[in-house]
């Protein structure tokens, strides 16, 4: 009998690893396309506005920003924040003369696109507020057509 049991839970293991992975899969999926961006600086900093990028890499994703000219470039994974079963956010992390982190949770607009509102700030720096950035599909309209 204690063997079936050990079976049970071992097999409600995987398929709970499993599940995981593809959920990971989906989300990832789900957020790839171009984006608006509009964001805040960290500690009440400037605003800012830019475009954005995300595609898939393998068990990852890449986000390429556009703010003023300058460029840069994350890796994005998919987490379980603490306490567990509180839903999965998106996670980048890159450098800017410093370790960075953004985390985001993403929702779908009302048209079935992504739309990610994040918060950042620098890796193992305290700061007053973290700096603020929400992301609009703009994929949606690059198939619409044009009024003429």
């Amino acid at each position: 009998m204690a063997g079936i049991v050990a079976a049970a839970i071992a097999a409600s293991a995987l398929a709970t690893a499993r599940a995981d992975e593809t959920d990971a899969s989906v989300l990832m999926s789900f957020v790839a396309g171009d984006y608006a961006l509009v964001g805040r600086l960290p500690d009440n900093g400037a605003p800012y506005a830019g475009t954005a990028k995300i595609t898939e890499d393998g068990d990852h994703v890449i986000l390429e920003r556009q703010i003023g000219g300058r460029a840069t470039r994350a890796i994005g994974r998919v987490e379980v924040p603490s306490p567990p079963g509180e839903g999965q956010v998106l996670r980048f992390h890159w450098s800017d003369g410093q370790a960075m982190t953004m985390t985001c949770l993403v929702a779908g607009d009302l048209d079935n696109y992504a739309r990610l509102t994040c918060l950042w700030g620098p890796d193992g720096q305290e700061v007053k507020e973290p700096g603020l950035e929400a992301m609009f599909s703009t994929t949606a309209r690059q198939g619409a057509a044009s009024p003429d």
